[in-house]
């Protein structure tokens, strides 16, 4: 069964589409295509009893065809201009069946375009026209002009009602499908901005706390290398340690830019890829911080361990970005790390304080401008978190996340 329905819709669409990109073409091709088909009708037919078609007819069938290429610029105009040229041509005696398309076609043009008021006089101007083209035939009788000139006006405007929601839900259409291809525009250069965001704090939280210790094992190493061998040779171990466990984790970081869908953030990033607890991950940060010259202690309380493999990743990265600002930062000192889950929250406190009989620890502002502690809040704010992060009254630093936990 054919689509009707669906038929009309293609074809208004169409039209549309050709209004769209050049109206005034159309109508111009519009006009000239009717004004050929009535010179083409009306120099090869002519009824005995009407007029020969000659050279006013031609003047008259121009005059009523062509002012249809500024119908949709002047709708009204051109519906008066058009009716007032068949009116003439009629009341010369020229054959009535040519020439009434172009009153027609104005009327439709008006009732696509204009209020009901002005659609009801051009209406009236129309049913006028078609009556008057009725009487000129003697043969007629007045039902049939009456019908003639009620039954045309009334169908052109309930199909150019119907041409006017069309022409309306497409339109409304295309600002639809261009305010979803904008926001999807718009959603995908945020995601792209999101996945960059993401990619720049894991690299930051992989590479900054390895090549700190690096570089303080390296500083040590350096400095006792002739006075004590041991212990430089400890430190050159350390760093080679590192070293493999950083490459490690930047060959996970790739792989998995290279084969994931899925953003870093979510629970499919590192500890899924190394799937450890992350109390046992902290244990061993602590340990190789102790290495260079960090007095840290550890409190785990709660179930930690049944947390979301994503937070448990957040948590180890906030833990890793505080302590390595503690290395850069302030150097060998206490830090107290804590984390504890209730029914309540998720907290985690890291705190640094000067050791008995030295000056106070300076608060120092990252060098790196402010990445560590924008990255820090970037993953509390992924699960609903807060972090606040500042000096403390004796000295020191503290670093709080808090993530609500039903």
């Amino acid at each position: 069964m054919v689509d009707r329905r669906g038929i009309l819709y293609a074809v208004q669409a169409f039209r549309q589409r050709l209004r769209d990109e050049n109206p005034h073409a159309v109508d111009t091709v519009v006009a000239l295509t009717l004004l050929v088909a009535m010179f083409m009708v009306g120099t090869a037919y002519h009824p005995g009893e009407w007029r020969r078609f000659d050279l006013a007819a031609y003047l008259l069938t121009a005059s009523t065809c062509l002012p249809l290429a500024a119908r949709r610029a002047a709708p009204m105009l051109t519906h008066v201009a058009v009716s007032v040229a068949y009116v003439a041509y009629l009341e010369l005696g020229f054959y009535p069946s040519l020439n009434f398309y172009g009153p027609m076609i104005a009327f439709y043009t008006v009732a696509t375009t204009k209020a009901s008021r002005t659609t009801t006089i051009a209406a009236l101007i129309l049913g006028g026209v078609l009556f008057y083209s009725a009487l000129v035939v003697p043969e007629l009788p007045i039902a049939v002009a009456v019908a003639q000139s009620t039954a045309p006006p009334l169908v052109l405007w309930g199909v150019a009602g119907v041409s006017r929601r069309l022409s309306l839900r497409n339109r409304q259409l295309a600002e639809a499908t261009v305010q979803l291809r904008r926001e999807q525009e718009r959603r995908v250069e945020h995601a792209v901005g999101q996945e960059r965001l993401q990619i720049a704090r894991e690299l930051h939280d992989v590479v900054a706390h390895h090549i700190s210790v690096i570089s303080m094992q390296a500083g040590l190493a350096r400095y006792v290398f002739d006075s004590d061998p041991p212990t430089a040779r400890a430190a050159v171990d350390t760093i080679g340690e590192i070293s493999r466990e950083t490459l490690e984790e930047l060959r996970r970081v790739l792989n998995l830019l290279r084969t994931s869908d899925t953003p870093l953030d979510s629970e499919t990033a590192l500890i899924d890829a190394e799937p450890v607890p992350v109390s046992r991950r902290l244990e061993e940060l602590v340990e190789r911080v102790r290495g260079v010259g960090l007095d840290v202690s550890l409190r785990i309380s709660g179930a930690v361990a049944e947390l979301p493999s994503g937070l448990q990743l957040t948590v180890y990265r906030v833990v890793q970005e505080a302590l390595t600002n503690v290395i850069k930062h302030v150097g060998p000192c206490e830090a107290d790390v804590s984390v504890h889950r209730d029914f309540r929250q998720l907290s985690v406190t890291i705190t640094n304080e000067r050791k008995p009989g030295t000056a106070p620890t300076a608060t120092v502002e990252p060098a790196d401008g402010g990445n560590g502690l924008l990255g820090m809040h970037e993953r509390a704010r992924l699960y609903g978190g807060t972090l606040v992060a500042g000096p403390r009254p004796d000295g020191g630093y503290t670093v709080v996340l808090t993530v609500p936990w039903p």
